[in-house]
């Protein structure tokens, strides 16, 4: 078993267990026993575990793990290659960890393409300076980043070097301003659709989009398949579909397998397929009702994100929106800020002209820092702990 980011052997029934050597050790130690304890109670074989995001997880120790075979890994590298066109002539530049699916299907993809893989983090962390410098010196051909890192880019003004082919972008909402002032800076970017259980992305826009300018469909892999059922959630299936998961609750530690028999498996997700490409709605989780009347946070959070960067390119990530508990509404919508008072407000002032007046922030928390996992994904439940 490995934690370190030596490359896999993906031929042997050996288990890897790739966790983020960042986290406090007892919870380390606490879910690497996890997996371990599983897989050898299962006797598994051939598999990676790797953590979810654990932006809900009360804990870190409570964040849920899934177990994905190499068989399943390589068939979702298999199938990005081909939708990319990759090849031994192709140069990765790698900014997620190899912990986590978009960090390790990067490595995959190469290892089956021939391609070269140069990491461009600084001492391990994302730098936007470092990373484009990479990029130029390295002559890279493909990346793969979340919107956050496009942000950055899009921040600092810098032009895509002509050699870049394209960028897969996923792990988060991919805002249409955002995708536009990209495009125009010239980075060939391509929205995706994927998750931990099916070992990245599984709908990804065509290199073809790139000829035009707006927002492509996301069209499904050849790997994988989707449907919607009778309750509007998106089911998927696919050759990268993870094994099972296992977690660590307040009950004990615990392991199943959420697919169906036909081995379909139900997201958390709301959306519909149309003539092959997905149309995601949102999450769930993210539907609230504010005095009687349904919305959907997840797209607040991507109005007042348009906002914020139609005033500053560099104020998305300083701002969002949290859902919390109203004994009068049942929820109402707030805001939390990194931002100066006079910025917040005119942030705020121009989202309040495009929403309904139930999905205004009725309350602002000014705060230091927003909690956010490695892959810049905000961590909602540390937010909500922190207020």
């Amino acid at each position: 078993m490995a934690t370190s980011s030596k490359p896999l052997d993906l031929y042997s029934a050996d288990n890897e267990i790739l966790l983020n050597p960042r986290w406090p050790e007892a919870d380390y130690q606490a879910l690497y026993k996890l997996a371990k304890d599983t897989q050898e109670l299962l006797n598994l074989q051939g598999h990676v575990w790797i953590a979810t995001s654990g932006s809900t997880a009360q804990s870190v120790s409570a964040t849920k793990l899934v177990a994905l075979s190499k068989k399943a890994l390589m068939a979702s590298a298999k199938s990005v290659n081909s939708h990319l066109q990759s090849n031994e002539q192709d140069v990765w530049t790698q900014v997620l960890p190899h912990f986590h699916v978009g960090g390790l299907g990067i490595e995959i993809r190469a290892a089956l393409s021939g391609a070269k893989v140069v990491s461009a983090l600084k001492e391990s962390r994302w730098d936007v300076h470092h990373f484009y410098q990479t990029l130029v010196k390295e002559k890279c051909t493909l990346s793969a980043l979340v919107p956050t890192q496009v942000y950055d880019l899009v921040a600092q003004g810098y032009q895509a070097p002509s050699h870049l082919r394209a960028i897969v972008v996923g792990g988060g909402a991919f805002e249409l301003d955002l995708y536009k002032k990209a495009r125009a800076l010239g980075w060939p970017v391509l929205p995706s659709y994927g998750m931990s259980e099916t070992a990245s992305q599984i709908a990804t826009a065509s290199l073809e989009s790139l000829s035009r300018t707006e927002l492509p469909a996301v069209g499904l892999l050849s790997h994988a398949k989707a449907r919607k059922n009778e309750e509007g959630y998106l089911e998927v299936w696919a050759e990268s579909l993870f094994s099972l998961y296992a977690q660590n609750t307040s009950e004990g530690s615990r392991h199943w397998n959420p697919k169906k028999e036909d081995g379909w498996f139900t997201t958390e997700d709301r959306g519909e397929v149309i003539e092959g490409a997905l149309k995601i709605e949102g999450r769930s989780k993210d539907y609230i009702k504010i005095g009687g009347e349904g919305t959907n946070v997840a797209r607040l959070r991507s109005v007042l994100e348009s906002c914020a960067l139609h005033l500053n390119p560099d104020w998305p990530v300083k701002i969002t929106l949290l859902d919390m508990p109203s004994d009068r509404l049942g929820a109402e919508v707030h805001a939390i800020s990194l931002l100066s008072e006079a910025d917040t407000q005119k942030v705020l002032q121009l989202y309040s002209e495009k929403v309904l007046p139930f999905e205004k922030a009725r309350k602002i928390y000014y705060m230091s820092e927003i909690p956010r996992s490695d892959l810049g994904k905000i961590l909602w439940a540390e937010l909500r702990r922190k207020l």
